[in-house]
């Protein structure tokens, strides 16, 4: 795609995941905290490993079915046709598995009560079945403007109705049913806005849709078994609300860094996929993930700093025991926020089996770090977790992104310095004032002192440090965000004045932006 053209689209698209992400993570705040306080730790423990089957079921009907429609450069009816047939068998053989497998597998080892809410959430493969070809559609088209529109319109019902049912006490049920009715409202919505032919048997377009969706759903497999392995490992050794209190500390320390990140998820394959060079690619990412870490790195360093009084707080007495493991995993938070996007990057190379068998390297051992740490306590669970994290990090630049696009590690440490120096200041300034505060105020003036106070530490010393990187976020908020400033001609004299190279960069950094809002918007800036 010439290079406006995929600038335009990456901005708008950006501009419009945005929005549509605040909206819907001020809602998904809303119905966290609702579901905490009227959920006990031990079913959130129970509904753990049944939350296990969503992100395989979007991963092994949309990669496995779906993907190469949008990561190849042509494609025809047959293909579609083809597509929608394996996306809809695919989905009713998964879920009849996932439901046949209740008596044989999942009550042995889990037990009666997860393993009747992993049977209720069995048809979830079915209903991502339904979407995949739809939403590789809307992906192909760059049209992340309905994508925002119907993921924030299936989060609103699926937490309302999670929430609704909570409040009637039926507990671990409620996060299934909620999870169920936001993968089938979305599903819908995707059909409705971009419906597929009907599905036909073609041969020699699934041949061509398996070869590229074979490997790339496997690689996905293994990811989501990596992201999810902890959990089994946990609730089959541990009582369910530890496993529970391991749950929200692992949410509040690494995932929820990936929902900001999330407007690159949606945006980094389609987005690599239509670049014009390695070269275009390799900026796009390095420039996302200085932006990206510029705005994850001083969340997740106030998260360390004010655990101690905002998850008490926040969430019941119940989740206090979760705070010391949530600070050690906010550290893994930080090291998977570097990491979004590289399966992204390879898929859109073309390398889905280099990113399969890297992926399950990272899984074997992962599981085997967890089974060990598991005898040992929480605490002991969440450095081993944090310092694979560290392994991790480490595999993927040496033995993906260095060998398959250049990207060297040694690079990578330039580019953080500036969110490790700001951190820095955060926490000096962030952590005194904290420990003076706690015993005299309510906890809600201490978050909000200690916040406010720590980011303007930080954001002061990331402005002395790397002013570069300051441009980069200030360009970004003018560029996405409908702020006078913008609408008034910053725009324009801004790129006036920085030239063509400073919007192309900011481009591609928007595209890797997807990674998270912060990213997005570095990665625009850049």
């Amino acid at each position: 795609m010439p290079r406006e053209s995929l600038k335009e689209a990456t901005l708008s698209g950006v501009r419009w995941l945005m929005l549509t992400r605040v909206a819907s993570e001020a809602l998904g705040l809303v119905a966290m905290v609702a579901l905490a306080r009227h959920i006990s730790p031990a079913a959130f423990g129970h509904a753990a490993v049944a939350l296990i089957f969503l992100p395989l079921a979007a991963i092994l009907t949309f990669e496995g079915f779906a993907s190469a429609l949008v990561q190849r450069e042509e494609i025809d009816a047959d293909h579609l046709q083809a597509a929608t047939l394996m996306s809809l068998l695919g989905g009713a053989l998964l879920s009849a598995l996932a439901l046949g497998l209740t008596p044989i597998l999942w009550r042995p080892v889990f037990g009666v009560q997860t393993a009747a809410l992993m049977a209720l959430a069995s048809p979830v493969f079915l209903l991502a079945g339904i979407g995949g070809v739809p939403r590789a559609l809307l992906w192909r088209r760059l049209d992340f403007r309905r994508m925002g529109l119907i993921d924030t319109a299936s989060l609103i019902v699926g937490s309302v109705l999670a929430v609704a049912l909570a409040l009637e006490g039926v507990q671990a049920r409620a996060i299934i049913w909620g999870a169920l009715a936001q993968v089938a409202v979305r599903s819908l919505l995707l059909l409705a806005t971009a419906p597929p032919p009907p599905p036909r048997l073609r041969l020699r377009a699934q041949r061509e849709i398996g070869a590229f969706g074979v490997p790339a759903a496997l690689a996905g497999l293994v990811d989501v078994l990596f992201r999810n392995v902890d959990y089994a490992i946990l609730a089959a050794r541990l009582p369910a609300a530890q496993t529970g209190i391991y749950w929200r500390a692992f949410n509040l320390g690494v995932v929820y860094q990936d929902k900001l990140s999330g407007v690159m998820m949606q945006l980094a394959f389609p987005v690599y996929s239509r670049t014009e060079s390695h070269t275009q690619l390799r900026g796009l990412h390095e420039r996302a993930t200085k932006v990206h870490a510029a705005v994850i790195f001083p969340l997740l360093a106030m998260l360390i700093v004010v655990a101690p009084v905002l998850i008490p707080w926040l969430l019941g007495p119940q989740w206090a025991p979760s705070v010391v493991p949530t600070q050690i995993l906010a550290v893994a938070g930080m090291v998977a926020a570097i990491l979004t996007g590289y399966p992204q990057v390879m898929l859109a190379l073309g390398h889905p089996h280099a990113l399969l068998r890297f992926n399950v390297a990272m899984l074997l051992g992962y599981a085997a770090v967890v089974l060990l740490a598991s005898s040992h306590g929480l605490i002991v669970v969440a450095v081993a977790v944090t310092a694979f994290y560290l392994v991790i990090l480490i595999g993927v630049y040496r033995l993906l992104l260095s060998r398959y696009l250049g990207i060297s590690i040694r690079g990578l440490i330039s580019e953080l310095a500036p969110a490790l120096g700001g951190c820095l200041a955060l926490a000096s300034i962030a952590m005194p004032l904290r420990i003076l505060l706690a015993p005299t105020l309510a906890a809600p003036f201490v978050v909000v002192l200690v916040g406010v106070s720590g980011l303007l530490a930080y954001m002061l010393a990331l402005r002395v440090v790397s002013p570069a990187v300051w441009r980069d976020l200030h360009m970004l908020l003018a560029r996405v965000l409908p702020l006078r400033g913008r609408n008034a001609g910053y725009e324009g004299a801004k790129v006036a004045q920085d030239g063509a190279e400073t919007a192309h960069h900011s481009t591609d950094a928007a595209q890797d932006g997807a990674k998270s809002k912060s990213q997005e918007v570095g990665t625009i800036l850049t």
